[in-house]
């Protein structure tokens, strides 16, 4: 299982990255090819102006006009240079002092080291003047600017990091808002398990509202589908109740042989199926759901009908911080009938009911002061039919009921020993959402 919300975040932020790196790169790229564009433009003018300082006297010998030299070229490793060639005589600026520049080959020269290590950007051209070759070569220190431009590119990293981060959180909260009707959708989900609602009605967007209308449309088909089944078992069972009843009492008026004694077993066999599955029938193909709103009332009136049947039974109840349970009501009297009657049969003089929630859990603990079980006989006694003492008025089907309807609710069920009335203990957990 993966997170929407962590797959749109890891996608956007790997997209954000990706972007803002080249945007980063371009820039920075962009910002040197437009530096160097600039200072290229002024060597270029200021070679411009050198050529035009430039003179010829008699004999033919160059000079420059010193007045029209610019003051940059005057003071010594200003960092801005020039050297002219021209008829075998070379002259620079006096910021070179004494040194010479690394005249290139090609046109323009980056990062040429020059006078106390600096670096230079160089351009070279070649003009005739006077019917003479003029070599002239300027040059300007691009240390500080390299060093600007690093500095540029670092803010500029730092803000995309900074950018991709607000991104990040405003695309987390974008995300969590657009994912709150699915929340709202599962909070409904919830009262619908716990019978508070019938249908899923909050208002969503399009793109969600053909999964609110399948869940709907499912729970609507399964709640039909569980009233066939159930009213056809029922019908069934009505239909056949009367035709083995009235078989019943034909046998009983017969002479006791072997084949009536076969006969009269294979009809209780036949009402012990149709009990259980009628019983099958109320949990079998439907979720776990609804509510039992007042199950203190319920459990009363259950106790008085059973000690009607067994009044020389006590029953205790303990429903401590009781209230309401979320379990089909039918479902959870049919649970307490059986286990109540179960311990009413074998129980010496007490019966004792206890129910409680602990840790999310309805924990329920039916025990009596009858003869109890051995460890080994638990699970079988789960099992349907299974009965233990045949002297005792049963089919062997209350705790197997039992069992399938805590099954359904995925709970648990352990019987054991009761430790202070020292007969059986069946211990219950049922998850409470």
């Amino acid at each position: 299982m993966y997170s929407l919300n962590r797959r749109l975040t890891l996608s956007l932020a790997a997209s954000l990255v990706l972007f803002f790196l080249a945007q980063t790169v371009m820039i920075g790229r962009e910002v040197e090819t437009l530096t160097e564009q600039n200072l290229l433009s002024r060597l270029k003018h200021d070679q411009e102006a050198l050529l035009t300082a430039l003179n010829w006297q008699p004999p033919d010998r160059p000079v420059i006009e010193p007045l029209r030299i610019p003051e940059i070229y005057q003071r010594p490793f200003s960092g801005h240079y020039y050297q002219i060639d021209v008829a075998g005589m070379t002259m620079h600026s006096r910021s070179l002092w004494d040194e010479q520049l690394p005249v290139q080959h090609e046109e323009i020269a980056r990062d040429i080291e020059g006078p106390v290590g600096q670096r230079l950007l160089l351009l070279t051209q070649s003009v005739t003047l006077h019917g003479q070759t003029v070599k002239i070569c300027t040059a300007e220190d691009i240390s500080h600017i390299e060093a600007t431009t690093s500095s540029f590119q670092r803010h500029l990293l730092l803000f995309a990091a900074a950018a991709v981060l607000a991104l990040l959180v405003l695309q987390g909260w974008l995300v969590q808002n657009g994912l709150k009707p699915l929340q709202r959708i599962r909070n409904q989900l919830s009262q619908l398990e716990k019978g508070e609602i019938d249908r899923v009605t909050i208002t969503t967007p399009s793109e969600i509202m053909p999964l609110v209308e399948e869940i709907n449309r499912l729970v609507q088909l399964i709640r039909m589908r569980l009233d066939r089944s159930r009213h056809a078992l029922g019908d069934l069972a009505h239909a056949l109740k009367t035709p083995l009843s009235v078989a019943g009492q034909i046998i009983q008026r017969q002479a006791d042989t072997p084949d009536v004694a076969e006969l009269r077993q294979q009809l209780k066999n036949i009402e012990h199926r149709i009990d259980r599955e009628l019983a099958r029938a109320r949990t079998a193909g439907r979720a776990p759901g609804g509510n039992w709103a007042d199950p203190s009332a319920d459990l009363n009136d259950l106790t008085r009908m059973l000690n009607r049947i067994f009044p020389a039974k006590e029953i205790t109840l303990n429903l401590s911080g009781m209230a309401t349970v979320v379990a089909d009501r039918e479902d959870m009297l049919e649970v307490f009938g059986n286990l109540l009657e179960n311990g009413c049969k074998w129980a010496r003089t007490q019966v004792r009911c206890t129910i409680r929630h602990e840790l999310g859990e309805l924990v329920i603990n039916v025990e009596d002061d009858g003869p109890g079980i051995d460890d080994a006989a638990g699970e079988l006694l789960l099992q349907r039919g299974v009965r233990l003492d045949e002297s005792t008025p049963g089919h062997g089907l209350g705790l197997s009921i039992v069992n399938e309807i805590v099954e359904a609710y995925d709970g648990t069920i352990t019987l054991g020993r009761s430790a202070e009335l020292h007969g059986l203990c069946v211990t219950m957990t049922l998850p409470q959402p």
